[in-house]
């Protein structure tokens, strides 16, 4: 359970939470297939997660990964970068002229006998449920192409603060700005209150000061639109008042800016 400060009311709730309910936007992946709400991107989500959450708790307990878990772990990354609503506009705009085939997934009759109908393949592609696919699509991209999955795996590590229990956000993601539909950029994931993955190209796989804790958790607390959670209230607490100086002194664009200049 966690202790949750709500953005717009510039408050810590009064009881704990659970990240589901924190988190989870319900009926959020439910789209209308001819007249019927069809949930197959919802179910979908909920086989992929629960798949995913079993990798990552094994990781965290014993604070190690193979080859094939950090590529599950690249994978939810991918996954939860483009799932969330924050950047539904970004994801918008950067798909939006991509036919789905480029992304891997081919629209055919099931019959190969059958001839392929431009028009039918073109309106089935602007189906909302179809397009929502393209967020899976994407996520996989990285992992397509090998020299592009070998060049995140050799520049990603764990790294852990025991002193306190780090924040969580409706936006799970620091990452560098977005160049192309299928890349990856350096990026910064919790995978939990205490241990967090680091993509950083070029470096040695460190962070140079212990600051980068603070710094990380003042940057999900920039971030995240709603809501922010952690074990630790009074933690909490003293993130959101930093984070008030910050406002004050017009420097909150800065945390994403120099956030990636601790990891060296």
């Amino acid at each position: 359970m966690l202790w949750v400060y709500k953005k717009d009311q510039n408050r810590v709730l009064k009881t704990q939470q659970s990240p589901k309910a924190i988190f989870f936007e319900w009926e959020r992946n439910l789209f209308d297939v001819n007249g019927t709400p069809g949930d197959n991107i919802e179910k979908m989500y909920a086989d992929v997660d629960d798949m995913l959450s079993k990798t990552l708790d094994k990781i965290l307990a014993t604070r190690s990964m193979t080859g094939r878990e950090l590529t599950w772990m690249i994978f939810l990354v991918g996954l939860m970068k483009w799932r969330i609503p924050k950047v539904d506009t970004l994801f918008k705009e950067l798909v939006k002229d991509v036919p789905i085939v480029d992304l891997g997934l081919k629209i055919a009759p099931v019959d190969p006998k059958v001839k392929v109908d431009p028009e039918t393949v073109r309106r089935i592609e602007n189906m909302d449920i179809v397009k929502e696919t393209k967020r899976l699509l994407l996520a996989v991209q990285p992992l397509i192409k090998e020299e592009v999955l070998n060049e995140i795996h050799k520049n990603c590590f764990i790294v852990s603060n025991d002193q306190f229990p780090g924040l969580l956000g409706d936006c799970p993601i620091i990452d560098s700005p977005n160049q192309g539909f299928d890349v990856l950029e350096n990026f910064i994931f919790p995978l939990g209150t205490n241990d967090t993955l680091i993509c950083k190209r070029g470096g040695n796989k460190d962070i140079s000061n212990r600051l980068f804790y603070i710094h990380k958790d003042l940057t999900i607390f920039h971030l995240s639109e709603k809501y922010v959670a952690c074990k630790d209230r009074s933690h909490l607490e003293n993130v959101a008042n930093l984070y008030a100086n910050l406002v004050n002194e017009k420097k909150t664009h800065l945390l994403s800016k120099t956030i990636f200049e601790f990891v060296v």
